[in-house]
């Protein structure tokens, strides 16, 4: 669709809040560079440094995500519309207002046009963060710890997994915490670990079959691994004073019960049913139910109330 020429609003967004599975419009803005404003008394100027920052002038082009979306880019802006001069335009806008950690950061800028609304993001590879335009921070996003920086990057790069791949380094570090958590497990029944011994073997293992080239595959599978570590450690607090250094804690703190006719019955059941209730609740808290996993539970839950329902008609 073409938009009016008007003026239009950078609106700061963190990875998260970008649906990747809706709609995409193709967007088209003639003579935008001298018509278009940003609010407030923002006007986009020729810059040279979303070029220089990623040092690829020719790279243009689109790439499919491995779920089958498509991603189109244009030196260092990403985006699901197509990405034209337009969006080269927003971008160096953008990146002239940016505290980069340094002159030659490793960057990547999400733009997305919506309506007479511009969503957008910039992430600094090199410290694995997301920043935006003079300091303007979404609400959600003030006071985040560096876990959540970490979470929110990680998100960037399985929804935009290329054209800028993972490194060896993000391989391997994985491995190690993974191997670690491995270890974690068998050693704590606390274990903050999201995953179980075996969920972390038959990751290891699929991470051998990738190369330290890095392409949009292997950074698809890096970021999605990663991203189910970084959100378990979002959640206990990870780096912080407060952090949970036992995964049981939010049990302790605020206990499974039954309520209302449900809490009656379990009287008359002599309370067994909290005994159960318990059980699952320490099976699963902060772990992470694949579908795998959650079939075997499932399976395992209804063969005993089937049992405890033979008990009580006998």
């Amino acid at each position: 669709m073409t938009l009016p020429l008007a003026s239009y609003t950078l609106s700061a967004k963190t990875p998260a809040e970008f649906d990747r599975f809706a709609p995409v419009h193709s967007i088209k803005v003639d003579e935008f560079e001298s018509a278009l404003s940003i609010r407030p008394n923002h006007q986009f100027v020729p810059s040279t440094v979303a070029i220089s920052t990623y040092n690829s002038a020719q790279a243009i082009g689109s790439i499919v995500h491995p779920e089958g979306g498509p991603i189109s880019y244009r030196g260092c802006i990403v985006s699901t519309q197509i990405v034209t001069d337009v969006y080269v335009t927003i971008g160096n806008h953008i990146l002239d207002q940016c505290d980069l950690s340094k002159e030659n950061a490793g960057i990547t800028i999400f733009v997305q046009i919506q309506g007479c609304q511009i969503d957008y993001y910039v992430v600094d590879h090199d410290s694995k963060a997301i920043i935006w335009a003079g300091g303007d921070v979404p609400k959600s996003f003030k006071g985040a710890t560096r876990a959540k920086h970490e979470h929110e990057y990680w998100i960037h790069m399985e929804n935009f997994p290329g054209p800028r791949f993972s490194t060896p380094d993000d391989l391997r570090l994985l491995k190690h915490v993974l191997s670690s958590n491995a270890i974690d497990v068998l050693t704590s029944d606390g274990s903050t670990s999201p995953m179980s011994v075996q969920q972390i073997q038959t990751h290891l293992k699929s991470l051998e079959v990738f190369s330290s080239g890095g392409d949009i595959y292997q950074t698809y599978a890096v970021a999605r691994l990663w991203n189910l570590i970084l959100q378990s450690r979002v959640i206990n607090k990870y780096g912080t004073t407060d952090a949970r250094l036992d995964r049981f804690i939010s049990i302790t703190d605020n206990p499974p019960t039954f309520v209302g006719i449900y809490a009656f019955i379990a009287k008359l059941m002599f309370k067994r049913p909290h005994i159960h209730l318990g059980r699952c609740s320490r099976a699963w808290a902060d772990r992470i139910a694949y579908t795998e996993e959650w079939r075997k539970f499932k399976a395992t839950n209804e063969q005993e109330w089937r049992q405890v329902v033979k008990l009580v008609g006998d």
